[in-house]
């Protein structure tokens, strides 16, 4: 799990829903902001996409550990999974994550 202050709280959340801007990968729709506070991420795991809560904290946990080595610009981030993504290994998510951020010009 993320500290708190790398969290996205519910405030921002609805501030990138308005103002995100939005890219779409194979696994993963991304919508995100530049700010001038720290880098704050999330994952969201809708119930479409599984119906059972552990396997959505699975691919929550699988994302937050794949973004962790990453050195960001000061941005936000919510990363929304596709259906496609439950069949995905952690090699893949890792290579739609990469892409998706450096599409965005996130990366250091």
């Amino acid at each position: 799990m993320f500290p708190k202050k790398k969290r996205v709280t519910k405030e921002f959340f609805n501030q990138i829903m308005k103002k995100g801007t939005t890219l779409s990968g194979s696994f993963f729709v991304f919508k995100y902001i530049f700010n001038l506070d720290l880098p704050r991420y999330t994952f969201v795991v809708p119930k479409k996409v599984s119906s059972k809560a552990v396997e959505r904290n699975k691919l929550k946990r699988r994302g937050l550990n794949v973004i962790r080595p990453f050195l960001f610009k000061n941005s936000m981030g919510i990363f929304f999974y596709k259906k496609t993504s439950i069949k995905a290994s952690s090699q893949e998510i890792k290579e739609d994550i990469y892409s998706l951020l450096k599409k965005a010009k996130i990366i250091i």
